[in-house]
């Protein structure tokens, strides 16, 4: 491991632009008009002559195992100045956000269904476990930060982006999961992120579109959103990397700031936050490790400021990478780049930016890159360690999934649906999970027919349902949303086929379970948290076997809701009305009466 000397010798002997350079992590999702997939000689010049810190991988460069490799050696190969590599980065944070591909690697059900799991009686052990071997996989693939876990709180049921991300909407429970994840992911010497700061658990609209804004008073921000990450860094158990958030939290910081693509002033975004970023990260709660922006190519940075006035900004409030602030998708853009680091050279020169604290903060980001083998003097092949090898990659995932599913209404005690005789139809909003549904009744001896929601005729499935006994149909809701259009129609099919038709009905809520309010008349309601199926021959994710064996009562539900379900949520005051009985840690089983 390279010495603070050494490091600090390294930092003076570069310039300032190569100095900018490892303050970027770009993308390369696309290259040339195609995902880039493999090694470029153009790409490679881009990153050296730039000294450029990183890349961000998407699953539009991870297709498969042996590409994968290919691409991730080469990139794992290439040094920048002075003798570092690249962070290689990816978000994975199993369930919805994934990016290896699914089928040849583990996905995971997700955090809330973690957090369901352990509300249910889980070891948080589980979490441990998971990010173990997701570290395992990608430390094989040459990838070296793991932005994960994400440790918001999901506390507004209208989270559009978040939700099923978060582990669930209490603090404790996410800082636990959080600290077990992130463990696990340590333990197999690959970068820890926890994210997003200081946390976007309370928004109601996507930072990916637009500047959400987060209404908490400052004594719930530190008490909810703030608490994981204080808890870590107080525990010594700090992640490696903190990531921002691009939200508004007044109460943090009120200061507004021009937008230099509309001119107007607006709440500064905690991204763009001195008080945020540095006073209460590093001064208050004691961070002493690296700082990334999220995606500066987001809605609620571009809407509003220009990629130059972006990237400086970022960096006057002392975070240390600016995560993408710049497409270079082709080799016509290359030239773009090293004009756009030397607008931010000129700020540092002008005294704009502090020469010091940029100097302070390549200090930090090479330090990092030292602990992990990226730096001078502990050079990494360019060869992955072999990760350890489970007998079954699977099983991990289908445990937690198994420990998750949560059986929310069995008012009449129609489930499980032990006779064999019993035909299913399954009405999914995606092909995948009415199709992993079936593959999991069938293989248990049952009769089941799976159809897309819109792939067929109205006359098509209402045969389907008159040829039924059990009438299976899943929605997929982000959050509390009473105007969704799909809430009526869907309502009205499962009423009619369960009071007119006679049928036995279940609703399954497959993504956050929010939605399952709407359909409190049906009798039968279990909500997975996930909503990956099964799809040209391959699992994509383990719920969906996982929900057909508790259909059929083979497995026992045991999973509770790690989060409240509203009847109403007020976005302005932070709280919401309960719908009763789904209170947070309640949950049905087939082996006991009413739990809560």
């Amino acid at each position: 491991m390279t010495t603070t000397d050494e490091i600090k010798r390294m930092v003076a002997s570069m310039t300032i632009e190569e100095k900018i350079g490892q303050k970027i992590i770009l993308d390369f999702m696309h290259w040339n008009g195609a995902d880039m997939t493999a090694p470029s000689d153009d790409v490679k010049s881009l990153l050296v002559d730039n000294n450029i810190g990183g890349v961000i991988l998407f699953s539009n460069n991870l297709k498969d195992t042996a590409q994968i490799k290919t691409l991730t050696s080469w990139f794992a190969s290439i040094q920048t100045k002075p003798g570092t590599r690249l962070f290689l980065a990816t978000d994975e944070e199993g369930g919805d956000v994934f990016r290896l591909p699914r089928g040849d690697y583990p996905s995971y059900p997700g955090n809330m269904a973690l957090g369901a799991a352990v509300y249910g009686g889980a070891s948080p052990s589980l979490a441990y476990s998971q990010g173990k071997q997701m570290a395992q996989d990608l430390k094989a693939l040459n990838i070296n930060v793991a932005f994960a876990p994400v440790a918001d709180v999901n506390t507004n049921a209208h989270n559009p982006v978040i939700n099923v991300r978060s582990f669930g909407a209490n603090w404790s429970n996410v800082q636990d999961l959080a600290e077990q994840l992130a463990a696990g992911i340590r333990s197999e010497k690959v970068m820890t992120t926890y994210k997003h700061f200081p946390g976007h658990g309370g928004a109601w609209s996507d930072s990916h579109l637009t500047l959400p804004l987060i209404t908490r008073d400052r004594s719930d921000a530190f008490t909810i959103d703030i608490a994981p990450y204080k808890a870590a860094i107080d525990k010594g158990m700090a992640p490696d990397i903190v990531l921002t958030a691009h939200i508004q939290y007044p109460s943090l910081d009120n200061t507004k700031v021009k937008a230099s693509k509309t001119g107007e002033m607006i709440i500064v975004p905690a991204t763009m936050s001195r008080e945020i970023q540095t006073v209460i990260l590093r001064n208050q709660l004691g961070f002493k490790g690296v700082t990334v922006s999220d995606a500066l190519s987001m809605g609620a940075i571009t809407n509003y400021f220009t990629e130059e006035d972006a990237i400086a900004k970022v960096f006057a409030a002392g975070v240390d990478i600016s995560l993408m602030p710049i497409g270079i998708y082709s080799k016509a853009d290359m030239a773009l780049l090293p004009k756009f680091i030397k607008t931010v050279v000129d700020k540092v020169k002008s005294g704009v930016l502090n020469a010091a604290e940029i100097d302070a903060s390549v200090e930090r980001i090479l330090r990092l890159k030292s602990a992990f083998g990226l730096a001078s003097g502990s050079v990494s092949s360019g060869q992955a360690e072999a990760g350890g090898v489970k007998a079954d990659p699977f099983a991990l995932e289908k445990e937690i999934a198994d420990k998750s599913v949560t059986l929310l209404r069995n008012n009449t005690g129609e489930l499980p649906v032990r006779n064999t005789q019993k035909k299913f139809f399954i009405f999914t909003p995606w092909g995948e999970q009415g199709e992993g549904i079936a593959q999991a009744l069938t293989a248990n001896g049952y009769k089941a027919t799976s159809a897309k929601q819109g792939a067929i005729s109205e006359d098509q499935r209402n045969a389907y349902i008159d040829a039924c006994d059990v009438f299976v149909m899943g929605t997929m809701s982000a959050g509390l949303d009473p105007n969704d259009p799909e809430i009526g129609p869907a309502r009205t099919l499962m009423l009619h086929a369960q009071n007119d038709l006679k049928k036995t009905v279940v609703h399954v809520s497959l993504r956050a379970p929010y939605d399952v309010i709407w359909y409190d008349g049906v009798r039968n309601c279990v909500a997975t948290y996930a909503r990956y199926g099964y799809e040209n021959g391959r699992w994509r994710g383990p719920s969906m076997k996982t929900l057909g064996e508790v259909l059929i009562g083979k497995r026992n539900p045991v999973g509770k809701l790690p989060t409240p379900l509203y009847w109403s949520y007020d976005d302005n005051v932070n709280l919401g009305v309960v719908a009763r009985p789904y209170y947070m840690g309640y949950g049905l089983s087939y082996n006991t009466a009413l739990e809560t």
